[in-house]
């Protein structure tokens, strides 16, 4: 964000799950994301953000074997139905032996195409058209 890492400064592991509808990631660095966008933790726990800010809000970039896959502001924050901008990142405690964990999940598929090769244990990306 801004050029610089603000999660995973030596790199982590993420999966790709279309069950999960937003970014999911630890609580840590998921705060550093909403402490940088300015977010503020409405009464329901969700994180908002000024409406008029997102024109201001840089892409925050994904860096997967050395790709780079940008999500600009208008994908990574949700209009929602009364007019507020909700983050489109949730944190979550649950500690891995490999470090940092991410849930990629529909914010980034509706952005990048993905195939998933289960006999290589690979998964492909591409920009969605």
């Amino acid at each position: 964000m801004y050029g610089r890492p603000i999660a995973c400064p030596y790199g982590c592991q993420a999966i790709v799950d279309s069950g999960t509808s937003l970014l999911a990631g630890p609580s840590r660095s998921v705060g550093n994301i909403h402490y940088e966008m300015g977010a503020r933790r409405s009464p329901s726990g969700t994180f908002l953000v000024s409406c008029s800010f997102l024109r201001l809000l840089p892409d925050i970039v994904f860096v997967i074997a050395g790709t780079q896959f940008p999500l600009p502001p208008q994908a990574y924050i949700l209009q929602q139905e009364d007019g507020s901008c909700m983050s489109g990142f949730e944190g979550y405690a649950l500690p891995t032996a490999t470090g940092e964990l991410w849930i990629l999940g529909d914010i980034f598929l509706r952005r990048y195409y993905s195939v998933f090769d289960r006999a290589n244990g690979m998964v492909g990306l591409a920009p969605a058209v």
